[in-house]
């Protein structure tokens, strides 16, 4: 019959059987350390710092235990967050100095704060990106039609002639029409992309939309045909292109019509790639600040609690945006600028001149990296297909 009691190897590589057994009552008693065999007293051992554990247990204990201790707002939870907003800058500080045990470690809260983020995204039904179309409005028609005007005044007369008298035929008004080597797509529309906006907010003619479309791909592809009449050598290259511009037309138009499926892929990557641009900030930091208190792992840290500093400012402008207050995000970015800065300053124990610099610039290259990042997804999404 199998023994219950775990399989235990003799202490310092020999050993009978009897040393083994009384290791294993030794164990079971909590007088002796599992991994290396210490005296103990208490839960933790004093030789190796393990705690006296064997972790023995079910899968679904295990992890229940998990999602308590990841995402439980204990007390040092509380005092974390309160102190991050009090006092920017001092809990990294503390931390990375060895003022451990008073704070959650900054995995913990990023995972935490960025779950939190990203399920009020889902409750709200917030996009993170949205393409809104419309109508142009008389204002926009006149600086189109100016455009439009100088535009023809620099192409020169036959080809002004040939877009007037298209125009004339379609009966359509200048800033209604786009050409393209004298060729007229109807696209009087204005496009613009928010971000983190409700669907009900967003503004789209989807009639209009289609027309601007449908146009645009037939003067593409007039285009192509031509110049693979004229170069039948670049006839496969020129198809190429065309099949290319209709997957990015076909990707915008489901950007465009249905923004909460073209999101649905989004929600998926962007935690993921949050999580790297942790570790990013750090290594920007580094080009900013140095010194025996500004290593590495002290900008991974501070990295760390930003992120969910960031997320926490963030998700409650979410909730801003939900109950109709105006330019939560403007201010929002506002105040994550100013927190970023004086959180440096604090943190890093440098002066204003050096922390504002820091921060404007750590900001920017982050903030370049991150666009591209993001960029980088939506362009992923536009050419992947429907």
């Amino acid at each position: 019959m199998a023994s219950d009691t775990p399989d235990i190897e003799p202490i310092d590589g020999g050993g009978d059987i009897a040393e083994t057994a009384a290791v294993a009552a030794a164990v079971a008693a909590a007088a002796i350390c599992v991994s290396c065999g210490t005296k103990i007293v208490g839960a933790w051992c004093a030789g190796c710092g393990q705690r006296n554990d064997d972790m023995r247990r079910s899968s679904f204990v295990l992890f229940k235990d998990f999602v308590k201790d990841t995402f439980s707002f204990d007390g040092r939870m509380w005092r974390t967050l309160g102190l991050l907003a009090a006092s920017p800058g001092t809990v990294p500080s503390n931390y990375s100095h060895g003022k451990r045990s008073r704070y959650t470690p900054p995995v913990r809260l990023f995972l935490v704060v960025s779950f939190l983020f990203f399920l009020i995204l889902g409750l709200t039904h917030t996009l993170i990106v949205a393409v809104e179309v419309r109508a142009r409005t008389p204002e926009e028609q006149a600086a189109a039609a100016e455009a439009m005007a100088d535009g023809l005044k620099a192409a020169g007369p036959e080809v002004q002639a040939e877009i007037e008298a298209a125009m004339r035929e379609r009966g359509v008004d200048e800033g209604d029409v786009i050409a393209i080597d004298g060729r007229e797509l109807d696209c009087g529309l204005s496009a613009s992309t928010r971000f983190f906006v409700r669907p009900q907010d967003i503004e789209v003619d989807k009639a209009l939309w289609t027309r601007c479309r449908d146009s645009l791909v037939d003067g593409i592809k007039s285009e192509i045909e031509e110049g693979a009449q004229k170069d039948p050598a670049r006839k496969g290259e020129m198809a190429e292109t065309l099949t290319m511009m209709e997957r990015i037309v076909e990707g915008v138009t489901r950007a465009i019509e249905d923004p909460e499926a073209f999101n649905a892929s989004l929600n998926n990557w962007l935690p993921r790639m949050m999580f790297l641009m942790a570790p990013v900030l750090a290594l920007i930091l580094t080009l900013f600040l140095r010194g025996r208190d500004a290593l590495l792992f002290d900008h991974l840290v501070f990295s760390l609690y930003a992120h969910a500093t960031a997320f926490a400012i963030i998700g409650l402008a979410v909730i801003a945006v939900q109950i109709g207050l105006p330019r939560v995000f403007t201010a929002s970015s506002i105040a994550l600028a100013l927190y970023f800065i004086i959180a440096i300053k604090r943190g890093y124990r440098r002066g204003w001149i050096k922390s504002v610099w820091t921060g404007l610039g750590s900001g920017f290259l982050y903030l370049t990296v991150l666009s591209i990042a993001v960029m980088a997804l939506i362009s992923n999404e536009i050419l992947k297909g429907g």
